[in-house]
Order: C-alpha cells, then sequence, then structure tokens
C-alpha cells in the first residue's frame, strides 16, 4: 500500500465509522461526538472522539457527567471508560460503529452489576502523573519495610534501591539518598487518585503528614491487593505551598524472585527442583544451559575440559571477559552474575567424560543429563550407561555446518524406534579454514543456527523433566541457509 492509499484507508475508516455513529443518534460537537448509551440502569451520555491515531487506536468514550458513572478500575485517570486491553487490538474490530457501541454497552452493563468476575488489574500506576524524577526506583520484599521509614540509595545504571533507614528530622539538600515510608492500602476496590483519597484508605496517621510537610519524607511506598493479587506503587511526595500534598509517581520495579520469575513460563514452579547435567559448555551447551535456567532450572552440573578462547565468542554465550578461563567456569559465572542463580547451585567439573562409573554417577544423580559435545565416544558413552541404568540421555549435535541438527533421546521412549540416519555432508563449496594451534578445521555454523538448536533442545529437556515429553525419540531438522539459497 502507497502512502496516499494509506491515507484513503484512514480517512475511508473515520467516514465510515461516523456515519455509524449518526445512524445510532451520535451528534458532533466540538468535544466530539455525544450521544446516548442504553443499558440497564438507564441511558448514559457520553461523547465519543476519534483520536488522531484512528483506526489503529481504539476511540476514546467518555461520560458526560463524569460523576454520573462510578469510578472503577475499569475508568481512565481523565474520567474516560477503560474499554479496550492491550491483549484485544486484534483484528481492529473497534472500526465498525455497531460493534464498538456494543462493546460500549456491555460496558456499562457490567458496571452496573459491579464488575462480577473482573479481571483483577493491578496497574495503579496510570492514575497518577510521572514524576520528573527519572531513576529507577527498585524494591525486594516490602513485607519487611511495611510501616517503616526506609531509604533509597543510587545504584548503578541510575537506578536507586531501597533498604532500612531511619528518617531524618529535616531534609538534607545534599544527601544523594532519598528517604520514604512503606506503607499497606490493603484491598483496594476503587483505585485512589490523590493523596486524600490515599490518606482516607491509610487512617490517620499525623506523624506521616508532618515528616512531609517537613520534606523529611519524599517517598511513599504503598503496597495494595486486589483479590488474590498484590501489587506496589512507588509514589514522589511534596508539600504545597498552600496546604495539601502534591502525589506523582516514580518509575519503580520490583527486584525479587517472583518478578525475575514471572516471566519464566508456566513450568518454572515444576522445574524449580530439576538437576541437569550438561556434557560440553562450548557454544550449544552454553545456550542451553542458558535457557533452562532461565525457564527455572536452579541446579546444573557443567562439564567440559576446554578453555574460552578468543574465536569462540562469536557463537558463545560468554563475553571477551571469560577469555582463558574454563568453558565450565565462564557459563557458570555468566548464569550467576545475570541471572543471580546462588554459586552453590552450580557444579563444574573440568574434565571429559571417559568412565561409566563417572557417568553413571551423573546419570543416578541428575533428572536429566543433555550432551552436547558432538563428540561419538561420549555419545555412545552416555547411550550405553542409560542403557543400561533403564534411563535417558538426551543428545544435541549440529551437523552439515549448522544446516541441521537432531536431537536424539537415548534410548528412544517406551521401546519407540530412533530417528533415522542423518546426512551430513559439509560445504564442498567452501574451502575449510584452519586455525593456529587447533588439528580441526573451525565450523562455519552460524551463531543462529546454534540459538535454534539450543532452543529446540531445551523444549526437548523440559519436556523430560515434568515428564510431558515432546517426542519418544527426538527431533531432526533442516535449516535452510543463506549459502544455500546462493548456490541454486
Amino acid at each position: 500500500m502507497t502512502s496516499d492509499g494509506a491515507l484513503e484507508y484512514v480517512a475511508y475508516c473515520r467516514q465510515h465509522f461516523e456515519e455509524g455513529l449518526i445512524r445510532a443518534g451520535f451528534r458532533e460537537r466540538e468535544t466530539g461526538w455525544e450521544g446516548p448509551v442504553l443499558h440497564a440502569a438507564g441511558p448514559t451520555r457520553v461523547v465519543i472522539d476519534l483520536p488522531a491515531r484512528f483506526p489503529f487506536r481504539p476511540p476514546r468514550v467518555t461520560p458526560v457527567d463524569h460523576d454520573a458513572v462510578s469510578w472503577s478500575w475499569h475508568r481512565d485517570p481523565d474520567g474516560g471508560l477503560c474499554l479496550v486491553a492491550e491483549d484485544d487490538h486484534d483484528g481492529l474490530w473497534w472500526t465498525e460503529a455497531p460493534a464498538f457501541l456494543a462493546h460500549v454497552t456491555a460496558w456499562f452493563e457490567r458496571a452496573d452489576t459491579g464488575w462480577t468476575d473482573d479481571r483483577l488489574d493491578l496497574d495503579l500506576d496510570r492514575y497518577f502523573r510521572p514524576s520528573m524524577d527519572q531513576h529507577l526506583y527498585l524494591y525486594d520484599d516490602l513485607a519487611q519495610y511495611l510501616d517503616r521509614p526506609v531509604r533509597f540509595s543510587p545504584s548503578s545504571n541510575n537506578t536507586m534501591r531501597i533498604r532500612h533507614g531511619t528518617c531524618p528530622g529535616k531534609a538534607h539538600k545534599h544527601s544523594k539518598d532519598r528517604f520514604g515510608y512503606v506503607a499497606d492500602l490493603g484491598e483496594v476496590d476503587v483505585p485512589p487518585r490523590t493523596w486524600a483519597d490515599i490518606s482516607m484508605r491509610l487512617g490517620s496517621n499525623a506523624d506521616l503528614d508532618r515528616r512531609i510537610r517537613q520534606q523529611a519524607i519524599a517517598i511513599v511506598v504503598l503496597t495494595y491487593r486486589r483479590g488474590p493479587h498484590t501489587g506496589a506503587i512507588v509514589l514522589d511526595v511534596a508539600p504545597k505551598k498552600d496546604g495539601g500534598t502534591v502525589v506523582t509517581r516514580l518509575c519503580s520495579a520490583a527486584d525479587t524472585e517472583a518478578a525475575r520469575s514471572a516471566r519464566a513460563g508456566v513450568l518454572a514452579p515444576e522445574l524449580r527442583g530439576s538437576r541437569v547435567a550438561i556434557v560440553g559448555a562450548g557454544a550449544l551447551g552454553s545456550f542451553i544451559a542458558d535457557l533452562l535456567v532461565r525457564s527455572g532450572v536452579r541446579h546444573l552440573t557443567l562439564i567440559d575440559d576446554d578453555v574460552v578462547m578468543p574465536g569462540n565468542l562469536v557463537r558463545h554465550l560468554v563475553g571477551p571477559d571469560a577469555v582463558g578461563l574454563p568453558k565450565v567456569e565462564a557459563v557458570k559465572q555468566h548464569l550467576v552474575r545475570n541471572h543471580q542463580t546462588p554459586a552453590a547451585d552450580i557444579g563444574t567439573i573440568s574434565r571429559t567424560l571417559t568412565t561409566g562409573s563417572d557417568t553413571a554417577d551423573h546419570l543416578r544423580n541428575h533428572n536429566l543429563v543433555v550432551n552436547a559435545t558432538a563428540d561419538f565416544a561420549t555419545t555412545a558413552l552416555l547411550h550405553i550407561s542409560a542403557r543400561a541404568l533403564g534411563t535417558h540421555v538426551l543428545s544435541a549435535v549440529l551437523q552439515s555446518d549448522g544446516r541441521s541438527y537432531r536431537i536424539d533421546v537415548l534410548p528412544p521412549l517406551n521401546g519407540a524406534a530412533p530417528l533415522p540416519p542423518s546426512t551430513t555432508a559439509a560445504d564442498t563449496a567452501t574451502p575449510p579454514l584452519f586455525e593456529a594451534g587447533c588439528g580441526s578445521p573451525i565450523s562455519p555454523t552460524p551463531p543462529h543456527a546454534v540459538l535454534e538448536a539450543a532452543a529446540a533442545t531445551a523444549r526437548h529437556a523440559i519436556g523430560l523433566l515434568v515428564d510431558r515429553p515432546l517426542h519418544p525419540a527426538g527431533e531432526a531438522r533442516h535449516l535452510h541457509s543463506l549459502a544455500e539459497g546462493n548456490q541454486q
């Protein structure tokens, strides 16, 4: 679509929507399109405004009489109706006026009944204007600070971190710390929008108000609940010259285990107690380890006898600061530093896996052993040992210079047939590269192939760990490469 075509589409959508409003009895005013919305409690007059980004953003709806509609979590700070959640933008369904008006009617019907079976939104931040302070305020478990003074101290990357502290009698102009107080709003059915709303919920707290007037407290951290869910907001507070308190919101975030694991997936709690050994901490093994830790696994054993070379970095998880370290130690340091995994939960073994007794120990002491060595002898040793012990290993390898990968469950589950043998032809059109000090050519496997294979291996590993395997024998996949496309 050309730019002219896009403009024509926008103009058509706007005209089509407005014609639908006219047919529904709306009339254009200076503030927008005004008309009635019929619902069980009686008609409510609203103004519908089409934003500049319409039809790519939904229309705005505001009651003509703001106080005629009860305030709730489903109203915006300016009194508008919160109609369309961010996860309900599929299909631009609101471009048809009848469908949109039916959605507005449904909003009023649900408001009339008190929002039964409501989705428990926790976004209290949007009801306060943002502060001019551009720091990110980080807090850990707020229960330990409840009803106590705290201080926020400068940390790295423009952050301020909470810690215990005693509020001073008056503000210190040259202190970089900011002093605050943590309080609990309890169950919040209607979101507060002013300090008066907050004070009413907190009850009488003359000492807190006095310290705010003295500017000894500049931050108030509020915890709150909606049903089973808990939330928190960090507010910047300052006294007004003519009395009262100005309240703005600070950019804030929880720095807790719960916050860090909330996006790890629904299986993270099941994976937390799993013990996984990864044999091979090279490019593929390092990313498998990283993905498993991100997904919830907390107990790893890393096995590899190699060290990090400069040439490894383009495909490996670790960076230049790890050159010269044993690969297992380099990967461990990365996981501890970047994911706050306890160092004691990651074991390292800087030698190859060569004996049956060692192999058997790892199979017995771990819920899963993942082989990422691409070494036939190691794979055979693990396979034979697993079969003898009545368990399984997961073996992953990139083949044909990264044009394919295969992931084998060894032996396959429930007596299933193994994956068929792979064709592992190398790229003969490109001469091999060698590096001083290495006896084998450098693999031209591209980084994206490593990441694809690692992600697939992690999926299979998680399936085995939670007893929901993706396939009894594994997976083999060809990755079409740009080099192949150029040769065709």
